[in-house]
């Protein structure tokens, strides 16, 4: 027997950042755009010895930029971005509710069926759900008890969406 999961939340601004926020570290830390920082990091000591040697600054002024941008810079102007988006949708805060069931997620008449979830990363504070297109944001107070949240992880691992 299939154990059906509610899980219950208020979508606001600040939840939506904090969503945001938590997807672009994930990804920072675990796809190869990580990389790119490093070769930043790279150009900046490629760049000092050149203005050491040959008294040209341009590369290392362009270096030290990019890195600045890359590890601070670029979160930074997307939050503002979804301020902004936020600001002008004039958005309220609305209660929000899924069901984990046989066939997938239930959002009202909404399915979310198993072929449209893509993945389930495992945060220390909630979990995200990774959707074909989307991606969904389930704090920890947003499942009535722990026993629901680690059921739900281990429906998520028998899917094959770890």
């Amino acid at each position: 027997m299939f154990k059906e999961i509610k899980i219950d939340f208020r979508w606001t601004k600040e939840l939506a950042i904090e969503a945001s926020k938590k997807f672009y570290e994930y990804d920072m830390r675990h796809s190869s755009k990580r990389y790119i920082g490093w070769f930043f990091v790279a150009l900046v000591q490629f760049a000092i010895v050149g203005a050491l040697k040959h008294d040209s600054y341009g590369l290392l002024y362009l270096s030290t930029f990019l890195v600045v941008y890359w590890y601070y810079g670029r979160w930074y102007l997307r939050k503002m971005m979804l301020e902004k988006f936020y600001a002008k949708q004039d958005i309220d805060e609305y209660q929000s509710s899924f069901i984990l069931k046989e066939d997938g997620l239930h959002n009202g008449t909404t399915l979310i069926d198993w072929e449209n979830i893509y993945r389930v990363i495992q945060l220390e504070d909630g979990a995200l759900v990774q959707l074909k297109g989307n991606t969904l944001y389930f704090k920890r107070d947003a499942f009535d008890s722990y026993e629901d949240i680690q059921t739900f992880y281990t429906i998520m691992k028998e899917r094959g969406k770890f």
